[in-house]
């Protein structure tokens, strides 16, 4: 006899770690310091937000990992879609 409960919760178990596969794929963004301004404004959001709290804390620029300094990033993307992020963060005015 088959025990239903088990066969239930194996269905939960797999049917669950079928459904976290594609966000395990996503989970790394792929944006780099060498990433163009064009590729991180294709980015999500919250891609972009760890890529620049990533990058200001790399090249010593904390007022960029802000909520009123992530917005600079993409306002001066905008612009120059060839850009490079470190470009960007060795530009920027501390």
């Amino acid at each position: 006899m088959i025990n239903r409960s088990r066969l239930r919760n194996a269905g939960l178990v797999i049917g669950c770690g079928l459904a976290a596969l594609p966000l395990a794929a996503c989970a790394g963004s792929g944006l780099s310091s060498a990433s163009t301004c064009s590729s991180f404004l294709q980015a999500s959001p919250s891609d972009q937000a760890a890529i620049v709290e990533q990058l200001a804390a790399q090249y010593n620029k904390p007022d960029y990992a802000t909520p009123l300094g992530e917005p600079e990033v993409p306002y001066a993307c905008a612009g120059r879609p060839t850009m490079t992020l470190a470009e960007f963060f060795k530009e920027a005015s501390d």
